[in-house]
């Protein structure tokens, strides 16, 4: 006969099943009411349907099982069942329960239950219909998932605002919720107040609810009626609002949806263009407006388009067309994680429109003419082909960075430093220039870019194609707090667990840090990069980790990198590496020519064991009852254990579930259990050794104050049907990892006393409700009934209130730290209190930071004091940060004379100088060289240059250290001597000569000079010898050669006529004056009259010819003079 195969079996078993369920019938019993216990009896596999009577649309019921056998039952209310409700039903017009027997119940099966109305705050039932609400109304709301609280107010006047004032939010509660107005919703994340527009009077509607992401909320709202401002109504082009040429009116926005329209009328000449002049006044600087303008012309085309303003703002226009042109004042929303912000404070404006307005900073063609501009300041210029507009500024600090943004399609920008275009004119090079390439210009659209040291700056712009009026805004951005920190021998210290926050500020600002694995065995560093700033345009950022060894050449290139994205939501990527003991440098940057907006980022690192756990017979081993650290996937061992142990497994994500399965293996590698749940357990089935393979853990983004967030795991084995602490004590609303232990042999549940107390079996996590207090027993059984035999439970007391200390004190606390090294400080609070609330402060965080856990590490030397605080109870000790070395108490950091230098193989040694700070410190300076091949460095700072190579000489203080980059060039020919060839040298004022002076030997490998005049009113001399006459006198110019410092004079004799024969100024007189006298006499040039005066040797008041001869005689030496 034939075998039928195992899928054959499989077939006719579903088949079977589907036939079970088609036979099954739906039987109608009736209806039921709310609040009236009901009994039914399940004698069969049929479904009893109810029909739920006088329900109103929208209230939310709780279903009350009145019999102790409810895991006997399945209750269905709108087919959605109780579990995947949580036991909350919304219900509809029409409402229908259905009941039947679970798949293992005994039949028949008698269950007794009822409905309740469920409330959470006095406006229920509102999740449909809504509560009505009016002006002065003040009410007390609560959400929670699934709830909708809707509500409506009515306008009795046209253009009203509705201002709803939002309250509750405080430091230890931080959930948010959704405000939804005319299908648009709006995050409410603080106190404060929103203000919506209605134009018409009438009945306006709108509804809350929670985020997915957040807990219950329990919140106040107060609700008021304000009257719109003088010219409502005026929110369309149609009802806008006459505006006078000259003439200011008041206008403000009001809420959102509202819009203020103006008109006013343009008279062009028939087929020209007219200018025209909006101005928008009255901003309050400290707390400005952020309105948004855009201006329509008659035929309904764009004139101006959409522009963001927040304080007094002037804009030139042209209007080409006869007629009414309408400007439209409107709100600037921001996009930002699915949900639009808008910021009012409906500040009373004013606008204006005149006639007239030019580009006010013509002629500002060259950068001599250069237009001054404060930074931050709206430029309205024009800029048509061929035209360059160059404006200055002054920069106030170093290392600021400049932002250029234009409307003008395709202007292009190029920055100058002043001292630059001061000393080269126009050959100066731009401020990003790079060698071999002509002038780079970029686009000035949005354009950042970080400048160096303080002073004044210059801008071209450039590339516009049209006679419109444009809008460019040159502003400044202040430095953060740890530059200069470009370069990684001026990196910013890291210290272990502290959040470093940062930004990018331009595409040329790399931040650099550095940070020490200290001596002992490898670890593994874990490596938190954040982008906290959000948006929808992806900006990356690139980081790159390089040992110390590879600033002098013994590493080819970084040991690790990465890099972070920008996206609509702050976020964080770990990444990690094996780490030797030593100094390490890490550099962030932006990985492209330009970026869109300033780049906010924070860091943290932590070094922990390196496990290298990724197999078995790898594993790490765990200690019964101890939590390990998990950061990455890997595999521990439990060690031998003996068939029917029972092995309770808890891994705790920080309040999430795990990422992946977590699995049981044993020594073969076979798998003996897997679950997704954060609390498991396994039986062992025979002796021998065990394995737990964990995944990675979630990375979040690390707050300033926070401790870096790693998962935990731990095991241990027990006899009990199930256990569980006696008691919990938290905070409203407030999650906790709840030790629970239990059999595999049994199925169990929770059941809670109270409203919103549960716990998540994903997670392992108990959340407390929302209430200021309370208590409640949570109880964890197989289901069976109390009073029956075969009911096993562990019961929970928890405790939450809001209460406060009264007394607190801190315990652990060293009096003093080395700078780097930490120390977990204890506060001691009684037991009605919560530990996690306890706020930690540092009152100088720039010696000490303390996490949000007690940690503190010092990062400067100094005193600061600690304060834990909860409430109104406080309690403060002091720590001393002191250097590693004796003596070095009050030590920040060492610098160097120079942080490069060149030295030639075969010298004398050149003395680097280190300086202490604060001045006037006391510490030993140790010098070291990377490449003692290279050269060699004294403990007194000489080095001594050997040959050809790079090395890095360092100079350490106490924890700080500061290095220098030397290179060492093969053995050079010395300077000997330097020399003019000629005493003194004649220039006509005005005029210009490059000094040319003779150095010795002619193979001398450095003919580097410096330049020096004595009278800079006289003339003065360039760093490349050319020399400018400014007035009559005389001068002294010194020119000094860098090597040797051999110096040589020349005397420059500035005159205010041109010397006889001498046409051309140079002081030289020559065929260059004959051939621009031949020129002249001819008509191909014309001269100056100084020009003419020393042209006409021969004094016959003619230039031609024989004055050319003459010239050329006395050139060749032929004649002794020309007088």
């Amino acid at each position: 006969m034939k075998r039928v195969g195992r899928w054959t079996w499989m077939l006719l078993t579903l088949l079977l099943l589907l036939c079970t369920t088609a036979f099954a019938k739906t039987i109608e019993c009736g209806s039921i009411e709310l609040e009236q216990p009901v009994e039914v009896t399940i004698e069969d596999d049929n479904m009893l349907r109810y029909i739920l009577t006088f329900p109103v649309s929208g209230m939310r019921v709780t279903v009350e099982w009145l019999s102790e056998n409810e895991n006997d039952a399945r209750l269905y209310l709108n087919n959605k069942s109780v579990s995947s409700t949580g036991g909350i039903f919304t219900l509809n017009k029409e409402n229908t329960i259905k009941l039947c027997a679970a798949p293992a119940a005994e039949l028949p099966v008698t269950v007794r239950f009822a409905l309740h109305e469920y409330r959470n705050d006095e406006q229920e039932p509102n999740d449909v219909i809504p509560t009505e609400l009016h002006d002065g109304d003040s009410v007390k709301f609560v959400l929670d998932r699934g709830d909708k609280d809707c509500f409506t107010i009515k306008t009795e006047k046209p253009g009203q605002d509705i201002a709803l004032t939002f309250g509750g939010f405080n430091y230890a509660d931080k959930t948010k919720f959704n405000l939804n107005w005319d299908k648009t919703e709006y995050l409410i994340s603080k106190n404060g107040t929103a203000f919506f527009h209605a134009t018409e009077p009438g009945v306006y509607g709108f509804s809350l609810s929670i985020t997915n992401e957040s807990k219950d909320v329990s919140r106040s709202m107060e609700v008021h009626l304000l009257d719109g401002d003088e010219n409502e109504l005026n929110d369309t082009k149609e009802t806008a609002t006459p505006l006078p040429i000259g003439t200011d009116a008041a206008f403000s926005i009001g809420g959102i949806n509202d819009e203020d329209w103006f008109s006013f009328e343009a008279v062009p000449e028939e087929g020209k263009s007219k200018l025209y002049t909006l101005r928008l006044l009255d901003f309050d600087f400290e707390n400005p407006e952020s309105v948004c303008y855009e201006i329509y012309a008659p035929d309904g085309t764009v004139a101006v388009s959409e522009t963001a303003v927040s304080s007094r703002h002037t804009r030139v226009f042209s209007c080409s067309q006869q007629g009414q042109y309408a400007v439209r004042l409107y709100l600037k929303y921001v996009y930002n994680s699915s949900k639009y912000h808008a910021s009012i404070q409906r500040a009373a404006l004013r606008i204006r429109v005149e006639e007239g307005g030019d580009d006010p900073y013509e002629s500002n063609d060259t950068w001599l003419d250069a237009a001054y501009i404060e930074p931050g300041q709206l430029i309205s210029h024009v800029l048509p082909s061929g035209d360059a507009d160059w404006f200055c500024f002054t920069v106030p600090e170093d290392h600021m960075t400049l932002h250029v943004s234009s409307d003008c399609a395709g202007i292009m920008s190029a920055v100058f430093s002043g001292q630059t275009l001061a000393e080269d004119g126009d050959s100066a090079n731009e401020i990003w220039h790079k060698d071999g390439y002509g002038l780079i210009a970029k686009s000035a659209s949005n354009l950042y870019w970080k400048l160096g040291e303080k002073g004044l700056y210059y801008i071209k712009l450039f590339g516009g194609s049209s006679e419109k009026i444009y809008s460019t805004t040159i502003s400044l951005i202040p430095p953060e707090a740890i530059e200069d920190n470009d370069v990684w021998y001026r990196a910013t210290p890291l210290y272990e667990e502290v959040t470093q926050a940062f930004d990018i500020s331009a595409p040329n600002d790399p931040d650099w840090f550095c940070f020490t694995v200290p001596e002992g065995s490898g670890k593994t560093l874990l490596l938190d990069v954040a982008k906290t700033d959000t948006g929808r345009q992806q900006d990356r950022v690139d980081f790159y980790l390089y040992r110390e060894a590879y600033f002098s050449g013994q590493d080819d290139s970084n040991i690790c990198s990465g890099f972070v994205y920008t996206t609509t939501q702050p976020y964080s990527e770990r990444f990690s590496c094996n780490l030797e003991p030593g100094t390490y440098y890490l550099s962030l940057e932006n990985n492209s020519s330009s970026i869109s907006r300033i780049q906010e980022l924070s860091i943290c690192y932590k070094l922990v064991p390196q496990l290298d756990n990724d197999t078995i017979a790898t594993a790490a081993p765990l200690t019964e009852r101890v939590w390990q650290d998990v950061w990455q996937a890997g595999y521990f061992s439990i060690g031998e254990r003996k068939a029917g142990e029972v092995v309770q497994i808890q891994y705790d994500n920080r309040g999430s579930k795990p990422k992946e399965f977590i699995h049981v293996y044993d020594a073969d590698g076979k798998e003996i259990s897997s679950s997704y749940r954060a609390n498991l357990n396994f039986r062992i089935p025979t002796d021998g050794v065990y394995y737990l393979k964990a995944p990675e853990c979630d990375v979040n983004v690390n707050a300033e104050n926070e401790p870096m967030h790693l998962a935990h795991i731990r095991y241990y084995t027990h006899n009990d049907k199930i256990g569980a602490v006696e008691s919990v004590t938290m905070r409203p609303n407030e999650s906790v990892f709840l030790d629970l232990w239990f059999s595999p042999d049994v199925s169990f549940s929770d059941k809670s006393e109270a409203e919103n107390l549960t716990y998540n079996w994903s997670t392992g996590y108990l959340t407390a409700p929302n209430t200021p207090e309370g208590s409640a027993d949570l109880v964890f059984s197989n289901g069976y009934p109390e009073g029956d035999e075969r009911r096993i439970e562990a019961v929970v007391h928890v405790t939450w209130s809001e209460k406060l200390l009264s007394d607190i004190s801190i315990s652990n606390a060293p009096q003093s730290l080395t700078v780097g090294s930490s120390a977990m400080l204890e506060a001691n609070v009684d037991a009605d209190s919560y530990i996690k609330y306890v706020s930690w402060k540092s009152s100088d965080p720039s010696v000490l930071r303390v996490l949000s856990n007690g940690k503190v590490v010092a990062v400067g030397q100094g005193e600061a004091v600690i304060t834990a605080s909860i409430g109104e109870a406080t309690s403060s000790v002091t720590i001393t940060v002191t250097g590693e070395q004796p003596g070095e108490s009050g030590l920040t950091g060492v610098s160097l004379d120079r942080y490069t230098l060149t030295l030639y193989a075969g010298e004398e040694a050149e003395q680097l100088t280190a300086t202490l700070k604060p001045e006037g410190t006391e510490a030993t300076i140790r010098w070291t060289s990377s490449n003692q091949t290279a050269a060699t460095v004294s403990q007194d700072g000489k080095i001594t240059p050997l040959s050809a190579g790079v090395t890095v000489v360092t100079a350490a203080a106490g924890d700080y250290r500061a290095s220098c980059i030397v290179t060492v060039q093969p053995k050079r020919v010395r300077v000997t001597g330097i020399r003019f060839d000629e005493p003194t040298h004649t220039l006509m004022m005005g005029s210009t000569v490059t000094l040319q002076p003779i150095i010795a030997p002619d193979d001398a490998t450095v003919k580097n000079l410096t330049w020096v005049s004595s009278d800079e009113q006289t003339a003065t001399v360039s760093r490349t010898g050319i020399v400018t006459a400014l007035s009559v006198g005389e001068t002294t110019i010194t020119a000094t050669t860098v090597d040797g410092g051999y110096s040589a004079e020349i005397k420059i004799i500035v005159t205010a006529a041109a010397q006889l024969g001498d046409v051309n100024g140079d002081g030289y007189i020559d065929a260059a004056d004959a051939l621009l006298c031949l020129r002249a006499s001819v008509g191909l040039i014309t001269l100056t009259p100084e020009q003419e005066a020393a042209a006409d040797v021969n004094h016959d008041g003619l230039i031609d010819a024989g004055d050319a001869i003459l010239i050329l005689r006395y050139d060749a030496r032929l004649i002794p003079s020309l007088n």
